[in-house]
């Protein structure tokens, strides 16, 4: 199934030329409810794991009196390989990689993170001779909010524009007033949905004033974007891909269109999973908006 973005309303860059070095590709993912196979690149479903590995868990639980809960399982949220997304810099010797969390809510390696507990497991997979099988993996675990159900993906490579915080003092400006003066609608910056790479919104917290690795000062970079919603309510919205633009939106496939993993982000938002630019294997943040 191919899934497109309608075009954009118009290129800032035409107006504003020094909007252009900002451009940025972003690859949106397009996940929809199927079964996806256990080494594909995937939302939720099962992981191609080792069997020998043991299941990553979280024991940084407690009731209200402060004693320890669980460990409990993590959740295997997505799996992304080479062969279907080059745009990302994997470690030498590795060609997959998998996310997993906790769906508890978790301070951040980086003090202005907020949101679940994060690992990514960089692995090449014809390493994995012995995986386990996708009925042996753990459940889902206890807050379904944020367990996603499995999904397959449609990935479409766009070119986005920075959050206005990210660009330099007084372009932002000029590309705002912009828009004003033409009467336009913003559409073409940090696109919405489940994305890899590019930009992503502050509206909710504002973007911090240092985004740096902590364990070695290079910058983070947004990894992936995970979205409650991959586009908005309107008839209008340009997020709405065309191949779709049929379904009620307030039908059962409409719904699972437009909230294809079946999470709620925060409080119906998105969160970006930052990580090390130089070595993506330091620890990353989660930032929810």
């Amino acid at each position: 199934m191919i899934l497109t973005t309608g075009p954009a309303s118009h290129d800032p860059a035409r107006d504003i030329p020094e909007l252009a070095p900002h451009a940025r590709t972003t690859v949106r993912l397009h996940p929809r409810r199927g079964v996806p196979g256990i080494r594909d690149s995937h939302i939720g479903g099962p992981l191609w794991w080792p069997a020998a590995e043991p299941w990553p868990s979280c024991a940084e639980h407690r009731d209200v009196n402060g004693r320890q809960l669980g460990p409990y399982p993590l959740v295997a949220v997505a799996q992304l390989t080479a062969a279907d997304f080059p745009e990302i810099r994997f470690p030498d010797g590795t060609d997959l990689v998998q996310l997993l969390w906790c769906t508890d809510w978790h301070n951040q390696p980086h003090p202005e993170g907020w949101g679940q507990a994060c690992r990514l497991f960089w692995r090449r997979a014809d390493d994995v001779t012995d995986p386990l099988g996708a009925g042996d993996q753990p459940d889902s675990g206890e807050d379904e909010d944020m367990v996603p159900r499995p999904c397959v993906l449609h990935p479409e490579r766009l070119t986005e524009y920075p959050w206005h915080e990210e660009l330099p003092p007084g372009l932002a400006d000029r590309h705002e007033a912009s828009l004003a003066e033409r009467g336009l609608h913003d559409d073409v910056s940090t696109i919405p949905g489940c994305k890899l790479g590019g930009s992503m919104g502050w509206a909710v917290t504002d973007l911090p004033g240092t985004m740096e690795c902590g364990e070695c000062r290079a910058p983070l970079e947004l990894f992936l974007q995970l979205d409650t919603s991959e586009y908005g309510m309107e008839a209008g919205d340009r997020f709405r891909p065309l191949q779709e633009r049929g379904l009620d939106p307030r039908s059962e496939a409409g719904w699972a269109a437009r909230e294809p993993t079946g999470m709620t982000v925060g409080r119906g938002g998105h969160a970006g999973l930052y990580v090390c630019a130089a070595d993506p294997r330091h620890p990353a943040s989660l930032f929810t908006q």
